[in-house]
């Protein structure tokens, strides 16, 4: 069977100045996935820079994996991509969605593409249009989630043009929207956050503890575009994966709910993808697990998820309640951790969404979400020396290292993201303890661990 895994950007992409390494590589990844499975074909193609199916130097392939197929899309048009893709004749076509700043929208490009390929008889697994459209835009999931009576913070949509610009047209006398608007942020309870309704992560997003903060915020040069303010849920932050794949005859899709993983915060009390610690999988009866992967279930059910989704989670031990706070139908942050915990790559995560390991039980790779815990911890910027070394620790499962050369300011020129495992919390303490006696890293993060430890 001929499997492509595909996958579209939105953006110039130019890696003059990007450098990103992996270890192991992609392509030794997906290698060792072909040599698993030798009864089928594997196919990448992709538009750059291909996040997670390519290793690039530059804006040209470093390292291509034997008997793989690469092609890099040209077109931009989603109807030429998919006759380009359908010309490579895949049973199977698997989207492998990545993020990309400023809007977090490939999901929507990757499922344009697929409903062009169903129409063309190719299985596709890929979130639907409608689904990435709803976690796309945050107050429409906002929405989705309250019409399905899933628990999430209380928030107030701020529709910008008519904010700023609706009291200056000459007939208006007063702007009753901007009134209205910010009457209801007043009844809030506070802190409140104050974020893009469509950027990517916690990027520009504001943490104000009072209203008339919250009104600087709005009426600032900063806020040039809509925005949601929404009631900032007090409890631990923890993120979870939902991997929705094919059923062994194709009929349908069937969801795997992971357990979470627990994050570390920022002084604002959110998470910041460049520094947040992440340690699981967290099985504690005090975090009622079950009943969060119940209603994880659920929302996969609701909002008909395939293929691979990130969630965002807040609970509060006050309430003894989850509030989901973000949806992800992609790949992000947490997919190669989740990998490293299931003990394969994520190529072999897309593959199992094709259903075909299903077909073999004995091949199928789910394994026990209790066998271990990990922690994926941030390194500031390393050498290829020392991150040889890094992995070849018989406990570091991964490292990956994000290098923007022209950034000016420390914290934009990257960092590396290092994953590793012990058999429990007290080995992996230990493991932790090793690694920063090897190679040092800033105190912050291993206070994070240590902290986060304690709560698992």
């Amino acid at each position: 069977m001929n499997i492509l895994f595909y996958s579209t950007s939105s953006n110039i992409y130019d890696g003059t100045n990007l450098c990103i390494k992996t270890t192991p590589l992609c392509a030794e990844q997906v290698e060792e996935l072909a040599k698993k499975y030798p009864e089928h074909n594997f196919i990448i193609a992709t538009q750059l820079p291909g996040m997670f199916l390519l290793d690039l130097d530059g804006n040209k392939i470093k390292c291509k994996a034997n008997q793989i197929r690469y092609e890099i899309i040209e077109d931009d048009n989603e109807d030429k991509i998919a006759d380009f893709l359908s010309s490579l004749n895949p049973e199977i076509a698997i989207a492998a969605s990545f993020y990309v700043a400023p809007y977090d929208w490939l999901t929507i490009k990757d499922a344009l593409v697929a409903e062009k390929l169903r129409e063309k008889g190719i299985k596709t697994v890929c979130h639907a249009a409608q689904t990435a459209l709803n976690c796309f835009d945050k107050f429409k999931t906002h929405v989705t989630l309250e019409k399905f009576g899933f628990n999430t913070a209380k928030a107030v949509y701020v529709h910008h043009a008519l904010f700023v610009n609706a009291g200056n047209r000459r007939e208006v006398k007063s702007n009753i929207y901007r009134t209205a608007i910010l009457n209801e942020i007043q009844k809030l309870k506070y802190p409140v956050i104050i974020k893009d309704t469509v950027g990517l992560s916690s990027y520009g997003a504001d943490v104000v503890n009072n209203f008339e903060e919250a009104k600087n915020i709005l009426f600032s040069r900063k806020t040039s575009s809509d925005r949601i303010v929404e009631e900032l849920i007090l409890g631990e932050q923890f993120g979870a994966e939902i991997h929705s794949s094919l059923a062994a005859d194709k009929s349908h899709f069937e969801h795997k709910v992971f357990s979470p993983f627990i994050f570390s915060v920022n002084r604002y009390g959110i998470t910041s993808p460049k520094q947040s610690v992440k340690i699981g999988p967290v099985e504690s009866p005090k975090y009622k697990i079950e009943q969060l992967k119940s209603e994880l279930k659920k929302l996969a059910d609701s909002l008909n998820f395939e293929g691979i989704s990130q969630v965002d989670l807040v609970y509060s031990e006050k309430e003894e309640k989850w509030y989901i706070i973000e949806i992800n139908p992609r790949l992000s942050g947490m997919t190669q951790t989740y990998a490293a915990m299931c003990g394969c790559s994520i190529f072999e995560l897309l593959f199992n969404l094709s259903g075909e390991n299903k077909k073999n039980p004995e091949r199928e790779q789910e394994r026990s979400e209790t066998n271990g815990v990990f922690i994926n911890i941030k390194y500031p910027l390393l050498n290829e020396e020392t991150i040889k070394k890094m992995k070849a620790l018989p406990f570091v499962h991964y490292v990956s290292q994000t290098e923007n050369k022209a950034a000016r300011q420390i914290r934009e020129q990257g960092y590396c993201e290092v994953i590793l495992g012990g058999k429990n919390k007290a080995d992996l303490e230990k493991k932790l303890f090793e690694l920063k006696e090897t190679f040092g890293g800033e105190e912050i993060f291993f206070k994070n661990a240590k902290d986060l430890l304690l709560k698992i």
